[in-house]
């Protein structure tokens, strides 16, 4: 009789928790392999640590420029000519930003970025192409001709208007993140 109860009790609490699984149970058991949605936590995201992105890049300029050198010789003459392809970074170095350049109050923010800079010329070793090379070069020439290489971007990309652009930039740039955080006023300098 003991043995019949506890079969029985048994069958019940095993109802019970298929019941139950299948009651609060996520799972679709008519198609068990469809993609459910994604849901998302919406919670407001808050920049903590502004300096931690050092850089902050709104512009960049791609050129390709070539360098033509001479040396004068008794019967010939050296030449050599370098294409350098490479890009222009602008922007700001926000690591320098302090407490007094940031002000929030209830719906305003008031920034004062720091004065826009070139933050780096790239050019890698495969974005130099000797196009002609007549004589002997050293090594320590061709680097100096890369160097100036280098240099005639930066200055190319200064006189083409990179700082506008690069302020322009990061006035919509923040503007838009400031806007999608929740600001309403938005002062930036």
């Amino acid at each position: 009789m003991k043995k019949a109860i506890r079969l029985i009790i048994i069958a019940v609490l095993v109802v019970i928790a298929v019941f139950c699984f299948f009651k609060f149970s996520k799972i679709d058991f008519e198609n068990p392999f469809t993609a459910k949605p994604i849901t998302i936590d919406k919670t407001v995201n808050v920049v903590e640590e502004i300096n931690q992105l050092a850089e902050f890049t709104t512009a960049t300029y791609y050129q390709e420029i070539f360098i033509c050198k001479v040396k004068e010789r008794t019967f010939f003459d050296d030449e050599l000519v370098i294409i350098a392809k490479g890009k222009v970074r602008a922007g700001f170095d926000l690591s320098t930003l302090t407490a007094e350049d940031i002000a929030v109050d209830a719906n305003t923010i008031k920034i004062k970025l720091p004065k826009v800079k070139i933050l780096d010329v790239i050019t890698n070793p495969s974005n130099f192409e000797t196009f002609v090379e007549i004589g002997k070069w050293s090594f320590d020439e061709v680097n100096e001709f890369k160097q100036e290489a280098r240099e005639k971007l930066e200055k190319i990309a200064i006189e083409g208007g990179i700082f506008e652009l690069a302020e322009k930039s990061a006035f919509e740039k923040l503007s838009s993140l400031f806007q999608a955080l929740g600001f309403q006023e938005i002062i930036i300098e």
